[in-house]
């Protein structure tokens, strides 16, 4: 297995020594083999977009999916790029609008909730994040994540955030880590994707999002309302190919103060305004909506 991953790994960075204009060729390619050969999850996207915009016509639902697909396949090549990336090219494609939105947690040794969505790029919205704070060594980004079956792509995913100074933290460990780590007098970003469908033993809650009635993950603001830790939404913008901005935008000061479901209906409605205004960047190939809240009412 470790030759393999060396072998799989050496090759994957050579090719990331490839300018990313002529990778973007590859990615070209790439979206023709998955859109019109393979038709990758077409069907699954296809619904979701109707079911989503039920207002847009046909045309421009096939406008959505082929840029979607363009810009998924663009991501593909976008975050293997991390793995020769250096922080000026990251810095000069990501500009984060309000970097000092954080600094008096900084200061004050005080951990936050860091909310994303699978949204443009959020990989390199990691890595930018560390680039933009060098200063900030020890305080390390906490991403929530699930392990993935495949230990060769376990380790390329390890290496990928590793470089962004981050920590992985499995989910169903997220609660105890803090804890020890508060403890020991360590602090941070703890990080979440939670945008997607939530596991059936959790969904709780349930929210018109998109046109759909939606169960929502409420696992990070219900820790955050245990621990007492702010929670923020970092919105990232696609303004051109390989180009983003990224804002951070404050959801709940004193989280404990908010009602059940108040924060995390926040964070969809933050997510639900950029997708509403450019659909073709969220991952649509996810089957969100598999849920229906008929079958959970009791």
């Amino acid at each position: 297995m470790k030759i393999l991953y060396y072998i799989i790994f050496s090759l994957l960075w050579l090719f990331t020594l490839i300018p990313l204009r002529v990778q973007y060729l590859f990615s070209d390619a790439l979206y023709f083999i998955m859109y019109h050969c393979i038709k990758y999850r077409k069907k699954v996207v296809h619904q979701n977009l109707i079911n989503s915009f039920p207002n847009k016509t046909k045309e421009e639902i096939s406008a959505i999916e082929r840029k979607f697909y363009r810009h998924l396949c663009d991501y593909f090549f976008e975050t293997i790029k991390i793995l020769s990336m250096s922080k000026s090219e990251i810095k000069r494609r990501i500009e984060i609008k309000n970097p000092d939105e954080l600094d008096k947690y900084f200061q004050n040794k005080q951990s936050i909730f860091l909310y994303l969505s699978h949204y443009a790029n959020w990989e390199w919205l990691a890595f930018s994040w560390s680039v933009a704070h060098p200063e900030q060594k020890n305080y390390k980004l906490y991403p929530a994540y699930f392990r993935p079956t495949n230990k060769l792509v376990e380790k390329i995913i390890l290496h990928l955030r590793e470089k962004a100074n981050s920590v992985l933290i499995e989910k169903r460990n997220m609660l105890r880590s803090v804890l020890k780590m508060n403890q020991e007098d360590i602090h941070g970003i703890f990080i979440f994707l939670a945008d997607q469908r939530p596991h059936r033993t959790s969904v709780q809650h349930w929210m018109p999002f998109l046109n759909q009635d939606t169960p929502t993950i409420i696992g990070p603001e219900k820790l955050a309302k245990k621990l007492r830790m702010p929670l923020f939404y970092y919105r990232i913008k696609k303004l051109r190919r390989g180009y983003f901005s990224a804002e951070l935008v404050k959801l709940a000061e004193n989280p404990e103060e908010f009602s059940d479901f108040e924060i995390t209906e926040m964070y969809m409605r933050e997510l639900e305004k950029q997708i509403n205004e450019e659909p073709a960047y969220w991952l649509w190939t996810h089957k969100r909506w598999k849920f229906k809240h008929k079958n959970f009412e009791n």
